[in-house]
């Protein structure tokens, strides 16, 4: 793989026409990616492909779903009781720390007619307004569908304020909960290479109660004990993979056709997915079934939702 020269960015979005965003694009990224070889036992490394120049072995998407793990592990007897809690904060949404945040559209009668999923970074929406604050403002209006909105409602004084209410109760635009930003994720990844002493995944010591720790960890452990080199594959960001309403029916009990638009990204690296039933069905989402049960909560269709990093791994030429 030859050297990246400038990091994309997430989908490879093209959101300005100022130059200097994706130059600072390519310096956050390159400052939060460095190389750190493997302690301990003989591991890998996680390498930072704008300096090493790796032979790609095999690329691998590290897949989880979307509604958050410990929410279902402490209410496991009631599921029901885990998604109000998880829909709970729509001015912080912290219980959505899977790296995916949704927010919930309702009717006079407080049936769900939209439900929007995104993984896009607060990184990302805060370099773009430090760039472009007008691109910033007709992303807010187009994606809101909200011609209203002024650069003083998102940014008051000239600073961009990432809990605005178009950003929380009154819409959203990317993730806000305190764990869910694209540096950590990579600090994951990075703090993922070395699993001490541990010979295989049953001796790697547990990780956080989510479902994208685990499966991180896991993964990339795995990869270096081989061992190999490592790291975030190119564009990097966080995508949601895929969606899937296998058994869901409609009110008469008919299958439910494809409701999910992709606003921003591309099928496998979409980054705002909409869910929402055309009104000339005679129905909303509200009334749609899965398993028996009426859609009454966000999180009851991000247990259908999986989100996803991508990984690459080879090896090196070493002195």
């Amino acid at each position: 793989m030859a050297i990246v020269t400038r990091f994309d960015t997430p989908a490879s979005l093209t959101d300005t026409a100022v130059p200097a965003f994706y130059t600072h694009w390519h310096n956050f990224i390159a400052s939060n990616m460095s190389t750190v070889a493997g302690s301990g036992t003989a591991v890998g490394e996680f390498y930072d492909p704008s300096e090493v120049d790796v032979t790609i072995a095999a690329e691998r998407q590290l897949v989880w779903m979307a509604f958050p793990r410990q929410e279902l592990v402490a209410r496991r007897d009631d599921r029901r009781a885990a998604f109000i809690f998880a829909d709970s904060d729509p001015g912080g949404r912290d219980p959505q720390n899977e790296y995916c945040e949704w927010h919930v559209t309702r009717n006079k009668a407080g049936k769900i007619t939209k439900v929007v999923f995104v993984t896009e970074s607060p990184e990302y929406w805060q370099q773009l307004w430090d760039d472009d604050r007008a691109a910033v403002v007709n992303l807010y209006r187009t994606l809101l569908n909200n011609p209203g909105i002024a650069e003083t409602d998102i940014g008051p004084g000239g600073i961009y304020d990432q809990f605005n209410a178009f950003n929380t109760t009154n819409g959203i635009i990317h993730l806000i909960q305190g764990i869910n930003k694209l540096r950590l994720a990579i600090g994951l990844a990075q703090g993922s290479v070395n699993t001490g002493t541990a010979r295989d995944n049953y001796e790697t010591f547990p990780p956080a109660a989510t479902n994208v720790d685990p499966r991180v960890v896991f993964d990339v452990g795995a990869l270096a004990r081989k061992p190999l080199s490592i790291s975030l594959g190119e564009p990097i960001g966080l995508y949601i993979a895929g969606f899937d309403d296998t058994g869901w029916t409609k009110p008469d009990g008919s299958p439910v056709g494809n409701y999910w638009t992709i606003v921003r990204g591309v099928p496998g690296m979409a980054l705002r997915v909409e869910y929402q039933v055309p009104p000339g069905e005679g129905f909303v989402v509200g009334d749609i079934r899965i398993g028996g049960r009426p859609i009454e909560w966000g999180g009851q269709i991000a247990e259908h939702v999986t989100v996803r990093i991508g990984g690459v791994a080879g090896t090196r030429a070493r002195a």
